[in-house]
């Protein structure tokens, strides 16, 4: 089971869950007197006001930091249309009202920020645990050409959830009102639905060109390490100061 932890005060309570984060850097650099990982426990929730809190855990990418509000406050309010990010060399970023589900239909999980993994080598599938940076992963070009293709964006889906289904041995499959971005921040495409890459092996990035197949991708379930599961701080995991803050996609 991974390690989760909840720091609370009377007016929020952080979540943390070790499986998901990346180690990004970002709470750290946006508010230090709460978020330090040469301290334990590495959060100190009473360190700034509430909405200083809740707005440092908001410029997550990975959504390994959550928050509740519990003194009534407005909580975080899902981006649409939902943004989609493929980092160069690194996973797909993806910001919104994020139902995600297995091939089976099964609801994994639904947040708001999300970083999944494109290279095909992550052994917390269908999220990003840092593999590439491992591995040495090169993500290649983003291509524009399969955008042509998709289908125009939905209006009708707006206030609807964007479902994300990891495929088995195969794509993400997204649906909703989809903004999806080149790593720099360009517009690549608007669209109701999209078939992503995560083997890691299209020639048409961020998009799925049935390289799967031949590379014989399997979507094997979780086997997130111990050192992972049992991490008290992200100081344990690789570092991956490469991904962007979500609000930077915003809008």
């Amino acid at each position: 089971m991974p390690y989760q932890r909840d720091y609370e005060t009377a007016a929020i309570r952080v979540h943390w869950e070790s499986s998901r984060c990346i180690h990004t850097g970002v709470c750290l650099r946006t508010l230090p007197e709460v978020f330090d990982t040469r301290r334990r426990p590495w959060v100190d929730i009473e360190a700034a006001d509430v909405d200083a809190i809740a707005g440092a855990v908001e410029r997550c990418p990975s959504g390994a930091l959550r928050y509740q509000r519990l003194d009534g406050g407005r909580g975080e309010e899902p981006q649409r249309p939902t943004i989609v990010v493929p980092i160069e060399n690194g996973p797909l970023m993806l910001v919104g009202d994020l139902d995600v589900r297995d091939a089976d239909g099964q609801q994994i999980t639904r947040e708001t920020r999300l970083t999944l993994c494109r290279c095909g080598l992550s052994r917390n599938q269908p999220f990003c645990d840092n593999s590439h940076r491992r591995r040495g992963w090169q993500s290649g070009p983003t291509t524009s050409g399969p955008s042509a293709r998709l289908p125009p964006p939905d209006e009708g889906a707006a206030e609807r959830p964007t479902e994300i289904v990891a495929k088995r041995d195969a794509s993400l499959q997204l649906r909703g009102q989809l903004r999806i971005h080149h790593s720099d921040g360009e517009r690549l495409a608007d669209t109701s639905q999209a078939l992503l890459c995560r083997c890691g092996h299209s020639g048409h990035k961020p998009f799925c060109d049935g390289s799967h197949q031949l590379a014989e991708f399997t979507s094997s379930p979780p086997e997130i390490p111990r050192q992972r599961l049992t991490a008290d701080t992200p100081a344990a995991f690789t570092a991956n100061p490469g991904v962007p803050e979500p609000e930077q996609f915003n809008g």
